[in-house]
């Protein structure tokens, strides 16, 4: 038998009574917890937070990106969703790029653009949403001055911060999806290079313009002289985003998206995105009993196998904008579909007996099974069985906070300055996530002028018997899904500690070959290719991410205590008092 060394690891899960902040950075946590401590509840140090996200990481999350927010109003006894989605320039149409030929990125059928331009310069571009949903929502719901909701943001703009050794081999490995630009390799490529580890970022710009947002709010952006700039500079690289594209932008309050798991409620966003494909999971999952199986074992990873490929060939056939393209959202989230598909899944081998080029999708669509319109209220269309998906890529941030009255925020905020435009003078990223879309029509996710594209961020929060347990979330392309589900599932049926429920080994089977982490026991994996699944091991590290990077928050209601956990390969930080 042969023995392997591999990673082994850890940190210590933060426990505090009165409030709790995660973040992927620690500057960032600190100026949450900074907020809480002044008299601030949970939204103030959330939007806190993410503007530091925005100055310290916008290679993953620039203001001029997008987002998702539950959020649990104590005072209110309420969830509420705050959905701040990119949409598509009014202008927009599928053909605005040249679409090559259909690859199989990723095990699934992607279609590639010519020169990327759905991902690069300003074609690219939708409308900028983060600055409109941090605003909205503070307003809505903050106690703070705005003034000092960003004053620590302001702070890391224009006095500087220390670069991060985690951020350089992050930096590393965007630079080859990034579009060249004056200014953005002016600060974090000079030379032609990543930023080194303990390089001063400083970013004067940016630093005004957050100023300008203190004292004026959203409109500061969305409107007058910048709007201007937003849109010649867009204009200029080939784009068509308008100023009025950024007057008509508003984010969306709603209730959440739920489904019931057991003795819990599991809230997300209503908008295209993870969140839907993962209630469907649990959907499906809630059916076996997986408390009484041994955790990640052969039968317990079969199952959750098997689970999440049919729900992830709904979403790749299924899903997209439900406000321009028939959705049946109803029969995805149907108890009886999942109950169907259940039926379906065989526990002596895998649904997936393939040749090696046939897609898993493919095998999964033409069953029968698979017609979530049979328990939707809405007719199925007549032409609607196409299967897609936009590429498995781009960078991503999360925040969970829970403040001293157990008010609760799990934000998404996604993605990064890789599409190269900056208007000249702002220090405002603008982003690339046009890439989103299907650049072909005859999909549910087809681009359409004002549409949103379908994201794969899921933030989440769980109730039992009304009030919030668990605020988790992570940032990771479509492998975000399935692992927000591993952590939900760790903490509700296997009852770890958070921190051991975001550490514990993990699996993705998002796309033709299912990856399993190498810390998962040899014989659970031997035992998964005996009954044909089709398994590629491979190992995280701090430069790697095969997997998504979670982190949550656990809420002990019964002893009053706040419990943090973070992923261990970065220097993402829980932080409580």
């Amino acid at each position: 038998m042969v023995i392997r060394s591999q990673w082994i690891l850890s940190k210590k899960e933060v426990v505090a009574k009165t409030g709790m902040v995660t973040t992927s950075v620690p500057e960032a946590a600190e100026a949450g917890l900074k907020m809480l401590r002044r008299g601030g509840n949970a939204v103030d140090a959330a939007v806190a937070a993410g503007f530091c996200n925005t100055v310290l990481e916008p290679y993953l999350a620039c203001l001029g990106g997008l987002g998702f927010m539950v959020l649990y109003l104590a005072d209110q006894d309420q969830t509420v969703a705050v959905d701040f989605n990119a949409r598509a320039p009014q202008m927009a149409s599928p053909d605005m790029y040249n679409v090559l030929a259909p690859s199989a990125a990723g095990g699934t059928r992607v279609f590639e653009v010519e020169n990327g331009e759905n991902s690069l310069g300003g074609k690219a571009v939708t409308v900028p949403a983060t600055c409109a949903g941090f605003c909205l929502v503070h307003e809505l719901y903050g106690r703070l001055p705005r003034e000092d909701i960003l004053a620590p943001a302001i702070s890391l703009a224009s006095e500087g911060f220390t670069f991060g050794w985690d951020a350089s081999l992050t930096l590393n490995a965007m630079m080859r999806e990034s579009k060249r630009n004056q200014f953005i390799d002016g600060i974090w490529f000079p030379g032609g290079f990543p930023l080194a580890p303990g390089a001063r970022v400083v970013q004067t710009q940016y630093g005004r313009l957050l100023k300008r947002i203190a004292e004026e709010g959203s409109k500061a952006v969305y409107e007058g002289e910048i709007a201007g700039l937003i849109e010649k500079e867009v204009l200029s690289t080939g784009g068509v985003l308008t100023r009025e594209d950024l007057a008509r932008y508003e984010p969306r309050v709603s209730p959440p998206m739920s489904t019931s798991y057991g003795d819990y409620t599991i809230c997300t966003v209503p908008t295209p995105s993870g969140g839907i494909t993962l209630l469907e999971f649990m959907n499906i999952l809630e059916n076996f009993d997986l408390e009484s199986i041994e955790h990640n074992s052969t039968e317990y990873l079969h199952t959750f196998i098997e689970s999440t490929r049919h729900a992830f060939a709904d979403r790749y056939r299924f899903l997209g904008d439900w406000e321009y393209a028939d959705v049946p959202l109803e029969g995805l989230l149907s108890k009886n579909y999942a109950k169907e598909i259940v039926s379906q899944i065989r526990s002596e081998r895998t649904s997936t007996e393939l040749e090696t080029e046939k897609e898993p999708w493919d095998y999964y669509l033409n069953r029968a099974v698979h017609d979530p319109w049979k328990y939707d209220s809405k007719p199925s269309p007549k032409n609607n069985v196409c299967s897609a998906a936009a590429p498995c890529e781009g960078g991503t941030t999360h925040i969970n906070v829970v403040d001293k009255n157990r008010n609760v925020v799990s934000c998404t905020h996604t993605p990064g300055f890789t599409a190269g435009v900056v208007p000249q003078g702002t220090g405002f990223y603008l982003a690339g996530s046009m890439g989103w879309f299907i650049p072909q029509q005859g999909y549910a996710n087809s681009i359409a002028g004002w549409k949103r594209p379908l994201m794969n961020m899921a933030p989440l929060i769980v109730l039992r018997d009304g009030l919030p347990i668990l605020s988790q979330g992570a940032p990771g392309a479509r492998r975000i899904i399935s692992r927000n589900a591993q952590v939900v599932l760790n903490v509700l049926e296997f009852k770890m500690g958070i921190q051991q429920a975001v550490e514990a080994p993990t699996v993705d089977a998002s796309g033709r070959d299912t990856l399993v982490d190498s810390r998962i026991d040899p014989e659970a994996v031997r035992g998964l290719r005996r009954i044909g699944h089709r398994v590629k091991i491979v190992e995280e590290a701090p430069g790697v991410s095969y997997f998504a990077r979670p982190s949550g928050i656990l809420i002990d209601q019964e002893m009053g205590l706040l419990h943090g956990g973070v992923e261990p390969f970065r220097r993402s930080t829980a932080i409580g008092y």
